[in-house]
C-alpha cells in the first residue's frame, strides 16, 4: 500500500487494484489511474473536508465511486451534472451515523462500510476491504478546549470514548486520526486514546493545520507509540506500508 499525504485531513490511499482519496479540499492529487475503481469518501460537509470539485473526477475516471455523510448538500451539484447528461446519482453511497453497508465495486470485488459517531459533524469509517481494514476518523476526536465548561469536556471524553469501544481491539491496517495543535495541552488526548484502544499498525496525523512538529512533539511525549506514527513533514509525501 502507498499512502499520499495531500493536505489537512486529505490523504490518497493506493491499494494496487484500487485507490481510495478521503477528504480532499486542497492540494495537488496524485495520479489516480482511470482503469482501476477509485473510491472518494467525504466525512462531513466542513470545507476542510469537502470540496464539490471532487465530482468532476467523474469525467476523468470512469469507475469512480463517492461514499458521503448524509450531512454533505450534494444534490444542487447531481442536478448540474444530469443537465451535461451525466448521472451522478448512480455513483454515490450515502452514509448514515452507526451505519454498515456492503459495496459492490467493479468486478465483483466487496468493500464493507462501518459507520461511527462524529464527535463533531459527521461520520469516522472503518473500512473492510480484502482482508486489509482502514480507518479514517473525519471529525471523531476527543475535542476538549480550555475555556469550555467542565461538564461539557467531560461529556465529550465520554462519547468520544463511547465510539472507540465500538472498535476496540480491533487490528487497524491504516489509521487517519486527528492531531489539533489548537487544543494546546489537550491536543494529544484523543490520539492517545486511539492508539490505547485498537492494534494500530500505522497512523496518519491529520487536522494538525501545516503544524508539521506537533507530530513530532508527540512522539516525544509517547515514545512507546511513536512506531506507529508516521512522520508526515510535506504535503504530496509518500509513505509505502509492505503487506
Amino acid at each position: 500500500m502507498e499512502i499520499t499525504y495531500i493536505a489537512h485531513s486529505g490523504f490518497f490511499l493506493d491499494m494496487g487494484d484500487i485507490g481510495f482519496l478521503f477528504d480532499y479540499y486542497k492540494g495537488k492529487l496524485p495520479d489516480m489511474g482511470t482503469d482501476r475503481p477509485l473510491v472518494v469518501f467525504v466525512s462531513h460537509w466542513h470545507p476542510d473536508h469537502y470540496n464539490p470539485e471532487i465530482f468532476t473526477l467523474t469525467k476523468k475516471y470512469p469507475h469512480v465511486h463517492y461514499v458521503l455523510s448524509k450531512d454533505v448538500h450534494f444534490r444542487r451539484v447531481v442536478s448540474e451534472y444530469r443537465q451535461q447528461g451525466i448521472e451522478l446519482s448512480e455513483k454515490i453511497t450515502v452514509c448514515r451515523r452507526d451505519s454498515f453497508q456492503d459495496l459492490t465495486l467493479e468486478g465483483g470485488r466487496q468493500l464493507h462500510i462501518t459507520t461511527l459517531r462524529s464527535t463533531d459533524e459527521g461520520v469516522a469509517y472503518f473500512l473492510e476491504y480484502e482482508g486489509r481494514t482502514i480507518y479514517h476518523a473525519g471529525d471523531l476526536n476527543r475535542w476538549v478546549w480550555k475555556g469550555e465548561s467542565k461538564a461539557y469536556n467531560n461529556n465529550m471524553d465520554s462519547n468520544y470514548r463511547r465510539e472507540l469501544e465500538k472498535i476496540r481491539g480491533r487490528r487497524i491496517d491504516v489509521a487517519f486520526v486527528p492531531l489539533d495543535p489548537r487544543q494546546r495541552e489537550e491536543a494529544f488526548g484523543g490520539m492517545k486514546l486511539f492508539l490505547e484502544y485498537t492494534e494500530s499498525r500505522m497512523v496518519f496525523p491529520m487536522h494538525f493545520w501545516t503544524k508539521y512538529r506537533i507530530i513530532r512533539r508527540f512522539c516525544e511525549a509517547y515514545p512507546e507509540y511513536a512506531g506507529q506514527i508516521a512522520r508526515i513533514e510535506r504535503r504530496g509525501q509518500k509513505f509505502s506500508l509492505m503487506e
